[in-house]
């Protein structure tokens, strides 16, 4: 899904510092931090630095050796010319207290006000006084217009869209090219695991047939579904683990054992084309909910939430990339950036960790709830394993 922020942002080197203190009036902080002087050179290299400020991938900037700049704030090419330095403080200081709704970090906030974060994080702020202060002293230096494109005049897509509508028409090809798409491999690795005989010659294919022609698509495309006899939802990969203990009397996969993402990837690819449909109604209802208190729920240093990149800003564009509405009907899909498959729980916890947040077990509750909200939130998308991704 999600798409997903920020790997672009993920590896900002947090700073060790002291309890952030500044005094807010009239909406600005009108003195600098800790009394410090700014170097826009300093604050140029920040603007741009992947694992700094990293100002470009929300906004574009006059830093034309960086070939991609985001549209998900406004262009900033003459930001001195609406906003003086007092202002801009505050602004990078903590926009959230402006715009709660916003998806800019706070840069230099307390850590005492943010939730789940990573604990290598704790006690830190994603930049010191004094980069800062460097920021603003480049900011600063921002007063001629230029010909950027606004973030509101970029096409906005409608309606329920898959991440394939966002990726390029190269990207497309791979994943629509049986022999050019990675992720087939792995569907051929468990296609052998579905008809590899056990200890006593049973095996998938035992009971679903050699090549799983009789597994209804349908049902597949319904999980998670809530199963009776457990008294709870299970996703396909739980169900995978069910029989492979239960029917086929092995030892349980690890959660992230590739043999296990083989054999979900191969059952996905049975039910390619088939409309998702997870029913959220009667015992699912509650999952549902909690997933969906997950998905709008801000997390980590970063403070923010599955939505403001997949509703508040989809078609947007993060630097090279444009954001999806997060749609989980390509899973497992292949990760061009990883250059591998990875699962919908992989994806999460890549989320989490881009966010500086404590992620959860990939087996967790919260997972699983969140799983079953998002699929959900996209019925009636076909499924595309193994999707391209970025």
């Amino acid at each position: 899904m999600f798409l997903f922020l920020l790997c672009c942002l993920s590896g900002i080197i947090s700073i060790q510092a002291e309890e952030p203190s500044y005094t807010i009036t009239d909406n600005a902080i009108s003195e600098p931090l800790n009394n410090l002087t700014g170097d826009p050179a300093r604050g140029r290299l920040l603007a741009k630095n992947r694992n700094k400020g990293n100002c470009i991938s929300c906004h574009q900037l006059p830093i034309p050796e960086e070939e991609f700049h985001g549209t998900i704030g406004p262009a900033l090419y003459d930001i001195s010319n609406k906003f003086n330095a007092a202002d801009l403080r505050l602004r990078i200081v903590d926009m959230q207290r402006l715009n709660p709704f916003t998806i800019m970090p706070s840069y230099y906030l307390s850590t005492r006000y943010i939730n789940r974060i990573a604990p290598q994080y704790e006690g830190t702020t994603i930049l010191s006084a004094q980069e800062v202060e460097d920021l603003i002293a480049y900011l600063k230096t921002l007063k001629a217009p230029d010909k950027a494109i606004e973030a509101n005049t970029l096409p906005i897509p409608d309606g329920l869209k898959s991440g394939y509508e966002f990726i390029s028409q190269e990207a497309r090809e791979m994943q629509d090219d049986d022999f050019q798409n990675p992720g087939y491999e792995l569907i051929e690795l468990g296609k052998k695991l579905f008809a590899r005989p056990c200890d006593d010659d049973k095996s998938c294919a035992s009971c679903h047939g050699a090549d799983g022609e009789q597994l209804s698509p349908a049902s597949i495309a319904q999980y998670p579904k809530f199963i009776a006899e457990l008294g709870k939802p299970l996703t396909l990969r739980d169900q995978i683990q069910r029989c492979w203990e239960n029917q086929l009397d092995n030892l349980p996969l690890l959660y992230d054992d590739r043999e296990l993402l083989a054999l979900e990837t191969f059952l996905r690819y049975l039910a390619q084309g088939e409309k998702v449909n997870v029913d959220v109604s009667g015992p699912m209802k509650p999952y549902y909910e909690a997933g969906k208190k997950l998905y709008y729920t801000r997390f980590g240093q970063m403070n923010m939430s599955c939505d403001h990149c997949h509703d508040v800003h989809t078609g947007k564009m993060l630097r090279g990339q444009k954001l999806s509405q997060g749609h989980t009907n390509g899973f497992p899909e292949y990760r061009l950036e990883a250059q591998k498959m990875i699962n919908l729980p992989q994806r999460l916890r890549e989320c989490f960790r881009s966010l500086r947040a404590e992620t959860f077990e990939q087996d967790s509750d919260e997972f699983r709830d969140l799983e079953i909200y998002l699929n959900a939130r996209g019925n009636g998308l076909p499924i595309e394993t193994p999707a391209i991704r970025y």
